[in-house]
């Protein structure tokens, strides 16, 4: 009879988290970045795992002392090869909405890049911008703290201006202007975004339909409606024209401008219109690579629609679901836009309980002759 193979800690690290989580071995293959095979073949002990940055990022993932992988507690940074292999990480872990798991990998390669960004080698500058665009992006969407995503694009544009790649700096502006607007510096937000419209002509279309497509959710937020329908018109034309992964990594799609363009609507009052739009982005989503935090979109898209349509019951109920999809994945800014559906309703709540004491005092009041 052979010899069992011995367990390694990794092997048994793997089987633990596979067990405590209900989880797939597939599904703890995507979230490693890994093959199914190769998964197996760790977690049955067939392979022995020594690379010390992999077992260190393996227990980032896992959320593990990189001691129980026999890693030593010092820290093994990631080398100028292995920064686009996890940037396409980061970028497929949002992609399935696991933005929790996003923000860990991100944390430690932003670390990890510090070190090289007085380098004036234009390849690993341009890796660099890159890294600082995901990290922007995953911050932006992990925490409530607009300043933490604008670092990272500030960073990047100044890379982006070194290199001079139009495009580039582009998505560093657009995203800046994002920020701000949601910091609440709608007019400084504006500013930044018409620059990325205004003078990066040669950007490619993803990243100027994406600019344009926030510039019109600023001019919203700023109460100018004519030049907001002009942006999203523009937007839509240019959406249709783009791949699905392109600079602005799906994050500007046909989908992305209807589901903007039907928060617009529902917002202003036009309820059936905008769950027409709504509809359009859930077709776009269900056919997109982006589709998992499509749904999140247009489930949070739609109640909003639908509360502010006074379809009060079926629109919280929707965001509801919309809430816990957000929590599971780390989604803290879409949760921003669901606090607002709850004090909107909180609001409709005292007006109508107001109107409904007038009401009654008016019932049960003496009869005036």
């Amino acid at each position: 009879m052979p010899d069992k193979k011995p367990v390694t800690p990794l092997a048994q690290v793997l089987t633990e988290y596979l067990q405590a989580h209900n989880m797939t071995q597939p599904d703890l293959a995507d979230k490693l970045n890994w093959s199914d095979r190769t998964l197996r073949r760790y977690k049955n002990g067939e392979d022995v795992l020594t690379d010390i940055r992999e077992l260190k990022r393996v227990a980032d993932l896992l959320e593990v002392p990189p001691e129980r992988l026999g890693v030593l507690p010092q820290h093994v940074p990631y080398t100028p090869d292995q920064i686009d292999p996890t940037i396409a990480h980061v970028w497929k872990l949002t992609k399935a909405a696991k933005f929790y798991e996003a923000d860990v990998v991100v944390d430690r390669l932003i670390r990890d890049i510090t070190g090289f960004i007085r380098t004036e080698d234009p390849i690993i500058l341009r890796k660099l911008s890159s890294a600082l665009h995901v990290a922007g992006y995953v911050k932006g969407q992990t925490s409530r703290d607009p300043s933490r995503a604008y670092y990272h694009y500030h960073e990047m544009e100044q890379i982006a201006r070194i290199l001079g790649d139009q495009t580039l700096i582009n998505i560093a502006l657009t995203y800046q202007g994002d920020m701000l607007q949601r910091w609440g510096r709608v007019e400084e937000g504006i500013q930044y975004l018409e620059a990325a419209r205004d003078t990066t002509p040669q950007a490619d279309k993803a990243a100027r339909g994406n600019g344009i497509q926030l510039l019109g959710r600023a001019y919203f937020k700023a109460q100018r409606i004519a030049d907001f329908d002009r942006c999203i018109r523009e937007a839509e034309a240019l959406a249709y024209d783009v791949d699905a992964v392109s600079s602005t990594r799906g994050q500007f799609t046909p989908g992305t401008v209807y589901e903007e363009w039907s928060r617009s609507l529902g917002l202003q009052g036009y309820t059936t219109t905008a769950l027409d739009y709504i509809d359009k982005a859930t077709k776009l989503f269900s056919q997109d690579w982006n589709r998992k935090r499509g749904d999140m979109l247009v489930k949070t898209a739609k109640a909003m629609i639908l509360v502010y349509g006074k379809d009060v019951k079926q629109g919280v109920q929707l965001a509801v679901e919309s809430v816990r999809l957000c929590k599971e994945s780390g989604n803290v800014r879409l949760l921003e836009r669901l606090y607002g559906v709850q004090q909107y309703v909180d609001r409709l709540a005292r007006e109508t309980g107001d109107q409904a004491s007038v009401l009654k005092d008016a019932l049960m009041g003496p009869v005036e002759y």
